[in-house]
């Protein structure tokens, strides 16, 4: 009988153990004070500060990346690099811009890293990265380059600064899904990949909620609530 109790008490264990547990809040996410607008008001966002000069950054980068491959059509990665000064990190938000507009994020992010910590290349010279860019094979080096030159290249990594500044970015990596749930990586950034989608479907869900609820609601009742309103 002892024996048969154990072994119901071991599985028990072992099954409850595999049960993902939900995210909570105040422990793997906090609910912003001031919520960031998305760029498309009826998707979902995942908001990414970040930095090439941050080795925290680069170790997350590897799951971002695999989990963009995976996003369903309502949702997409906006990358932001951060901009506190105006030579290391605005040089490098100026190559952050031209891999965002030319879409090379997946196959130049892992170069771009390895190149600055492995290689320890300093690509937030412009003459270095224009030398360093074009001889890359892993991706088109000299659509990059044409970017990073371009007119527009540089407002972009002034927009950036300017997000950086007007919601007090102070670290790397910063990851916000919805524009008002920033991620937390108590287990390790693996682990938070699970937050990340539950957060999705938490945005997504509301979004629904929302949208379903502005459909459903009767002219009567929005002109007896307005009625009401004015009293």
């Amino acid at each position: 009988m002892l024996k048969k109790i154990i072994t119901i008490m071991a599985t028990t264990l072992a099954f409850t153990s595999g049960v993902a547990q939900a995210a909570l809040v105040n422990v793997d996410y906090v609910v912003l004070d001031k919520p960031i607008p998305q760029l498309h008001k009826n998707k979902v966002e995942v908001l990414e500060f970040f930095s090439y000069s941050c080795i925290h950054c680069s170790h997350l980068e590897p799951y971002i990346l695999k989990e963009m491959k995976s996003f369903a059509p309502d949702t997409y990665l906006r990358p932001v690099h951060v901009v506190w000064d105006d030579n290391v990190y605005y040089n490098l938000a100026r190559v952050a811009a031209a891999v965002n507009s030319t879409g090379m994020k997946l196959k130049a992010d892992p170069v771009i890293f390895d190149a600055i910590f492995t290689k320890h290349i300093e690509l937030w010279q412009p003459d270095v990265f224009n030398k360093w860019a074009v001889q890359q094979t892993a991706f088109d080096g000299q659509k990059l380059v044409k970017a990073y030159n371009s007119l527009e290249n540089s407002a972009t990594a002034t927009d950036m600064r300017k997000l950086s500044e007007k919601y007090n970015i102070q670290s790397t990596p910063i990851v916000i899904v919805g524009g008002k749930y920033e991620l937390k990586f108590p287990r390790g950034f693996a682990a938070g990949m699970a937050t990340l989608n539950e957060l999705i479907e938490k945005v997504r869900n509301e979004n629904s909620t929302g949208a379903a609820t502005t459909r459903k609601l009767p002219k009567s009742i929005g002109a007896s609530l307005a009625a009401s309103a004015n009293r």
